[in-house]
């Protein structure tokens, strides 16, 4: 399980940089299968549950998907099937990277 306090760090550096780089980052949402989580706001968005991360993608034309290893969020494959249908990219970033390896991933997907 990867701790909710690292995944913040990251995000929180991310953004820092996003205002450097040539591609700006906006994130729609956080997807989190756990109901008292759900429609809290992280970093000014909101925090849905994974039924819905299909018809986010395609209401806020998402390019990009990111997930972290070790995450055990169920997302049934007729879903999925949903976002595959889309020109959304999944990327998978592992814990153990250091945050620039993250961001060098992140913006080589954009």
């Amino acid at each position: 399980m990867v701790s909710i306090t690292y995944v913040f760090h990251w995000l929180g550096s991310l953004l820092d940089d996003n205002r450097h780089s040539e591609h700006t980052i906006e994130i729609t949402a956080f997807i989190d299968d756990e109901p008292w989580n759900n429609r809290t706001q992280v970093h000014g968005s909101t925090v849905y549950s994974p039924s819905e991360i299909s018809a986010l993608v395609r209401k806020h034309d998402v390019k990009l998907i990111i997930q972290i290893q070790g995450e055990s969020i169920s997302i049934a494959d007729n879903i999925w099937e949903g976002i595959f249908k889309t020109k959304a990219k999944l990327i998978t970033l592992e814990t153990g990277q250091d945050i620039k390896t993250m961001q060098t991933i992140v913006y080589q997907a954009l």
